[in-house]
């Protein structure tokens, strides 16, 4: 019953990976489709469509004239005079109502009214120097995001790669005992050998075909978990070609330098549209149409007027000082936290660099120890066709090499994830 289940599972199995073995698929495709289709980054591109559009928007505020259309009626009764009521800037004598020197008796009005910002050429320049920052911040975090979805990526792509170089070496290690229980069977009836022997090979098969089951299982599993950080909709599964990854060079300018150096310029730039209040503003209005509180009269108050309106900031309880006090606060915490992250980066580059030399010298040495092994095994088999050894030590040479095998895949994926750490810390 075993038997067919593990045949099952190796047609299953080979229709998987063998047929993928022409189309091997690498990193930078999965890394591709990351990039082009990751929610968070088309999200970060619209936002600097965002930043680009309020450019505009505040040229259009604070250069363009503003103009706009307003009408107005004011409805002032007087009550009593002789009549029920009267609509008038000269009520009767002895009516009741709102003073008429207030209220003009009502009011009829119909204008265009234009106004328009002068000498504030100061103002827009700290508020467009404020919404550069805010787009150059949004650039960057958009190059964050890209470089923790390559790193994301990639430790997945590891993972299944890894999975993949367990199933292959398991399925030399079954087919390995697979082809030698035909001679051992052949030594039983002979009586060369025990049938308990021929047992304790099938128990070892048995054992590595459920430890390739489960490589495949995880292998499905961290997969998916690849497809989805890629966003790739397809569940087809193929063969992964080794990572190709490498200590990339030192960068000319580190990122975080970049950060912390924009969030400095955006509490500057914070800073200065604050302080436009401060600055004196002289503006323009002007409007014509009709203006009147008598609309029997009203053809004859068709007019305009223009006057120019002018602020002078005195006092305010010291708001100014306070603010710059917190920028000032604000600035010193930005610079513990970029010296506090300098030391950080350095540190961690210094372990993973130590960690990558020694896995390299360790991966030198088990490459050693599997290729003896591998030998020992070929001749184990002659020793195994002449009843020359014995099933204990075969099997023995067996899970030797097995372990070897996996020291050495558990080794270079740790090469590998490293390689990658570093070259995430080292940007």
């Amino acid at each position: 019953m075993r038997t067919i289940v593990f045949v099952i599972y190796s047609f299953l199995f080979l229709c998987f990976i063998k047929p993928a073995r022409a189309q091997q698929l690498d990193l930078n495709y999965f890394i591709d489709h990351a990039l082009k289709n990751d929610p968070g980054i088309k999200q970060n591109i619209n936002q600097q469509q965002f930043y680009d559009l309020q450019t505009r928007l505040i040229n259009a505020q604070n250069k363009a004239p503003q103009v706009n259309f307003t009408s107005d009626y004011l409805f002032v009764p007087y009550f009593g005079g002789g009549r029920p009521f009267t609509i008038s800037p000269n009520p009767p004598d002895g009516s009741f109502g709102y003073d008429p020197a207030l209220t003009n008796g009502g009011l009829y009005a119909t204008q265009l009214n234009v106004s328009y910002n002068l000498f504030n050429k100061g103002i827009i320049n700290n508020l467009q120097e404020q919404n550069n920052n805010q787009a150059a911040i949004n650039s960057n975090a958009k190059a964050q995001l890209e470089h923790d979805l390559r790193k994301a990526v990639t430790d997945q792509y590891i993972l299944v790669y890894q999975f993949q170089q367990q199933e292959e070496y398991l399925t030399q290690v079954v087919n390995e005992v697979r082809n030698r229980k035909a001679t051992v069977e052949a030594l039983v009836k002979r009586g060369l050998l025990q049938q308990s022997d021929y047992l304790l090979l099938e128990i070892e098969q048995n054992g590595h075909e459920n430890d390739l089951a489960q490589a495949h299982i995880a292998e499905v599993n961290a997969y998916l978990t690849l497809k989805n950080t890629a966003v790739i909709t397809d569940t087809a599964m193929t063969r992964l070609a080794e990572p190709n990854i490498s200590i990339a060079p030192n960068p000319q300018a580190y990122y975080y330098k970049q950060k912390f150096k924009l969030d400095s310029l955006a509490l500057v730039a914070q800073q200065n549209v604050f302080n436009n209040k401060y600055k004196p503003q002289l503006s323009l209005a002007a409007n014509t149409g009709i203006l009147s509180s008598d609309i029997t009269n009203i053809y004859h108050n068709i007019g305009m007027q223009a006057g120019l309106h002018l602020n002078i900031p005195l006092y305010d309880g010291k708001q100014k000082e306070i603010n710059d006090a917190q920028v000032k606060i604000s600035q010193q915490s930005i610079i513990y936290a970029r010296d506090n992250f300098t030391v950080q980066q350095k540190n961690y580059l210094q372990s993973i660099k130590r960690q990558i030399d020694m896995f390299n010298t360790s991966i030198g040495l088990i490459r050693q120890l599997t290729e003896k092994q591998e030998l020992l095994i070929r001749l184990d088999q002659e020793k195994l066709q002449n009843a020359q050894l014995s099933i204990l030590e075969y099997v023995k040479s067996i899970q030797d090499y097995a372990t070897a095998k996996q020291n050495l895949i558990t080794a270079r994926i740790q090469l590998y994830t490293l390689t990658n750490q570093y070259n995430y810390y080292n940007w």
